[in-house]
């Protein structure tokens, strides 16, 4: 099911009525509701890990060290929610937890996610944008939508309202200048490739009045330097499993390998 720029209009108007409530919880209320989605994953590991290999193509082992990443995305975000918080009250010498004053967040975050962590990173985007008091359109790569709407339909029944969180599914020019164009847009965060993130730049750019914060993570161009205390079949094995690992569809994955000119020949070799 693709969404529609009348689904997009629909789920910016709720998010936007929802926002303010939502903000208004205490920090420690959202940091649970986040500690409540990891348990949800983990209950349903088996039916994540199962998603991940038939859509996505996982082996098991990524499998297995995808659904942990998320479960630690959900913890390290609500710690980091409460330690910032704790700190932000210190600063400003209010006693207790009554004073909200810099957790109202910012209003309707979209959430871009990639086909290649269709679990870690759809998460980490969204639990880190709700904890601070926004609310998140979620927009997952068409060719993972089923792994991102389970995860929507768990963060409900770990507690977190329906109109805090949409799924909007979908691919198309039409979709995405839907949600980068509409007036309530308060920011955006994407992972995928640099070209994408220029062009979202761009349109961001464009709009009328403040300019709506974007948190981008882009494709990276990765290098390994191996000198000549190296052990030649530990640095083969981290090689390949650097560069190889997920097909090498993954942002850090090895692209240039820099070797000692007395190892090179040797290294080459054996790779």
């Amino acid at each position: 099911a693709d969404a529609s720029a009348d689904d997009v209009a629909a789920a910016f108007a709720a998010a936007t009525l929802a926002q303010p409530a939502w903000a208004e919880l205490a920090v420690e209320q959202r940091a649970k509701c986040l500690e409540q989605l990891a348990e949800q994953l983990e209950t349903a590991q088996a039916e994540l890990q199962a998603l991940l290999l038939l859509e996505a193509g996982k082996t098991l082992p990524d499998a297995h060290a995808e659904l942990r990443e998320a479960v630690d995305y959900c913890r390290w975000y609500a710690q980091q929610a409460r330690s910032l918080f704790a700190a932000r009250l210190h600063l400003s010498g209010v006693v207790g937890e009554s004073n909200q004053l810099y957790w109202r967040g910012r209003g309707v975050f979209v959430c871009i996610s990639p086909w290649n962590f269709p679990l870690a990173i759809f998460v980490g985007q969204i639990v880190a944008a709700l904890v601070a008091g926004n609310v998140v359109l979620a927009k997952p790569s068409r060719a993972t939508s089923l792994i991102a709407s389970r995860v929507v339909e768990l963060a409900q029944q770990a507690g977190m309202p329906a109109d805090v969180l949409h799924l909007l599914p979908g691919s198309g020019a039409a979709l995405s200048d839907a949600l980068l164009q509409h007036p309530a847009l308060s920011g955006v965060v994407f992972t995928g490739s640099a070209e994408v993130a220029k062009h979202i730049q761009r349109q961001l750019a464009a709009r009328d009045g403040a300019i709506v914060p974007l948190i981008a993570e882009t494709s990276g161009l990765n290098a390994m330097i191996a000198d000549s205390s190296a052990h030649l079949e530990q640095l083969v094995n981290d090689v390949l499993t650097s560069a190889f690992n997920s097909a090498g569809q993954r942002c850090s994955a090895l692209r240039v390998l820099c070797l000692q000119d007395d190892i090179a020949d040797s290294a080459i070799d054996m790779l």
